[in-house]
């Protein structure tokens, strides 16, 4: 074996070992051995082997870089070796956690961003999608517009992530005051005109005639946010460019509070979908939002639905007969977490 000393800067000697194709380095062992199953061994008790430093820009410009090519990324501030690309090597710890990276690090599995955060958070395509929190907390999605698990399990979504659900009133669930009724009338039978055929509520068209329903806001709905009730109705005739004018009246209390003075509103426009209405069309006209600022799961309206054919816009000179009323609401969850509160 043959020793040679080698100086880092022609000072500091440093016992070089070259034993057949073993090389053994040491800066304190001059009887140090190379292991027969390498090529290289560095042996040192007080520093380690430093690899070329580059920055990103840097390393992608290497031409024709070998298989297995070793290099630093300074602006990522990780190992990266060469194979069919730059891959990662493994993960670097710090101050700031440690987070595994593809090759422009835009895609990415980071636990402590910040430190101490207890954090796990997941990237691609530079945007954050997944993120759990000390808590257990289960974020999918952005900032803003998610869905996510709290530790029990349970699912809430919050921003465009919520979604719209119906709250049906059949009219068949309504009460008929005794005063303004509409009146019960065939609405379709079979081809041969010889079965009994199906029934539904005829609106008057000169006299203002009602329903009374109530609804209770499910679980599921958003608090606070607001709902649009509206009309299902067909006619047995071609309304064309002529108004069918719906109204409701309204009370909305949360349990525990009073019931106060009615609010009346109106919708007489079908959507683009129904328009214009054609005899026996499944038409939705809306009556607008309600703001439910202050209102909580569990409270309840009291409602009258009615045709405001009196009115000078109403100028459908036929019948109109009422399929449903419907309250499109916002839910941000399966329900409540609890029997009253969400």
């Amino acid at each position: 074996m043959k020793v040679i000393t080698l100086s880092a800067l022609l000072i500091t000697v440093l016992p070089l070992l070259v034993n057949g194709q073993n090389v053994g380095i040491s800066d304190n062992d001059s009887t140090f051995t190379p292991d027969n199953s390498a090529a290289l061994e560095i042996k040192s008790t007080s520093r380690g082997v430093l690899v070329p430093r580059l920055t990103t820009a840097q390393k992608n410009a290497v031409a024709s870089p070998a298989e297995g090519l070793l290099v630093y990324d300074t602006d990522l501030d990780f190992f990266f070796y060469y194979t069919t690309g730059w891959q990662q090597l493994g993960g670097v710890s710090g101050s700031a956690g440690t987070s595994l990276n593809d090759t422009d690090a835009d895609t990415k599995v980071e636990v402590e961003k910040t430190a101490d955060e207890d954090k796990i958070r997941m990237t691609t395509a530079g945007i954050e999608r997944i993120s759990i929190n000390d808590t257990g907390k289960i974020i999918i999605g952005s900032a803003a517009d998610h869905t996510y698990f709290i530790k029990d399990g349970s699912l809430r979504m919050e921003g465009a992530a919520t979604t719209f659900t119906d709250l049906n009133v059949p009219v068949n669930a309504t009460t008929r005051g005794g005063t303004k009724d509409p009146d019960l009338n065939r609405l379709l039978r079979d081809a041969g005109n010889t079965s009994q055929g199906v029934f539904a509520f005829d609106f008057d068209k000169s006299t203002e005639e009602e329903l009374y329903f109530m609804v209770q806001m499910p679980h599921s709905w958003k608090v606070g946010s607001t709902i649009y009730p509206h009309v299902h109705w067909t006619a047995n005739n071609n309304v064309g460019s002529d108004v069918v004018r719906w109204g409701m009246e309204y009370s909305w209390s949360n349990v525990g509070s009073s019931f106060g003075n009615t609010t009346i509103i109106y919708g007489e426009t079908p959507i683009a979908a129904a328009s214009p209405v054609t005899s026996l069309m499944h038409t939705i006209t809306p009556l607008g939002g309600i703001t439910a600022s202050g209102k909580t799961l569990s409270s309840v309206l009291v409602c009258r639905i009615f045709r405001d054919a009196d009115h000078t816009n109403d100028d459908f000179d036929y019948d109109a007969v009422m399929l449903m009323i419907d309250f499109h609401f916002e839910e941000d969850s399966f329900g409540s977490r609890t029997e009253f509160t969400k």
